[in-house]
């Protein structure tokens, strides 16, 4: 929690009513799947002259703001758990993008974390400017060497799907560790326990990179363009070649034979869906398999095959 990015100066009683409740329908939302930590003197920050959160949010201090609002704030505040506090190395000071932001505890707690390769979004308050992957410079509080880092910065959940796939190349993430990582940054999909890069002709470190794309194209467009067109299988393939991958479902030669066709067939919970759409990192080589949006899952889409290449 950005706590310097509370700014309530020049707002009227609405306008500071109204982003207090944008920021607390975010930050509701945002608990409820993750941990949002913030920091334990975050009700001391100045968020107008002469003005601390604690009087604004606590006393109804100026500028004032709905009370209901206020009072919701408080509370999911005080929902939320302080960060370590005994964190080595977290500055007193910290810039973000070349401006001084003074003693930002919250910040120099993910600037020392990024560091540590532990990349932390830090949510702000709507009325900030700063969104998206920001340079943070400081100075290690223990051994005195200055360093610069880029944070993630957000106002709404939604933005956390950026954040997550873009750790893959920053936190170089690992093999082991692709499919938990992927179900975060891919909500939307299904990613089924056998999916193995071993199954592919390539190792981890060159299909990583591409089955991101992948997985990201399918779970931002694929529903939609199937849902726009109808289904048609060429209307479809047409619109999400526009992102720049290969995807399309099975010939109508590979059609015909139930042999093959089985084989694109995976069990999932019990329940057996049909992985025939695909796409294709090469024309004759490398492909991931998944389903049509599936009203058994919710409308997600099951990715279901990692594979060099099926029978046809």
């Amino acid at each position: 929690m950005d706590e310097t990015s509370f700014d309530f100066r020049n707002l009227t009683e609405q306008q500071l009513t109204d982003l207090l409740d944008d920021f607390n329908d975010s930050l509701e939302e945002l608990q409820e799947d993750h941990k949002v930590a913030r920091s334990p003197s975050w009700y001391e920050v100045d968020c107008a002259d002469e003005s601390k959160l604690y009087d604004v949010l606590y006393e109804n201090g100026t500028p004032r703001a709905g009370r209901d609002a206020r009072l919701r704030t408080v509370k999911l505040m005080d929902k939320s758990p302080s960060w370590d506090t005994g964190l080595s190395g977290r500055p007193d000071r910290v810039e973000v993008g070349g401006e001084d932001e003074g003693p930002a505890g919250s910040l120099g707690y993910a600037w020392c974390r990024t560091r540590q390769g532990h990349h932390t979004a830090c949510v702000v308050f709507p009325v900030a400017h700063r969104r998206g992957w920001q340079p943070v410079s400081a100075v290690d509080g223990e051994s005195g060497e200055p360093a610069a880092v880029k944070v993630f910065f957000l106002a709404e959940p939604a933005a956390l799907t950026e954040f997550w796939r873009s750790l893959f190349h920053r936190e170089d993430v690992t093999e082991p560790d692709f499919l938990d990582r992927a179900r975060e940054a891919f909500p939307g999909l299904v990613l089924v326990d056998s999916l193995s890069f071993r199954k592919f002709d390539g190792t981890y470190k060159e299909m990583r990179d591409w089955v991101v794309d992948v997985l990201s194209v399918v779970q931002d467009h694929f529903a939609d363009a199937v849902r726009k067109h109808g289904g048609k299988p060429n209307d479809v393939q047409a619109e999400l070649g526009q992102h720049g991958l290969t995807l399309s479902p099975e010939s109508p030669k590979t059609h015909k034979n139930k042999k093959v066709m089985r084989q694109r067939d995976v069990t999932y919970d019990g329940e057996t869906y049909r992985c025939e759409w695909h796409a294709k990192k090469e024309g004759h080589r490398n492909r991931v398999h998944f389903s049509l949006p599936e009203q058994r899952l919710g409308g997600r889409v099951l990715i279901g095959i990692f594979v060099d290449h099926l029978d046809t």
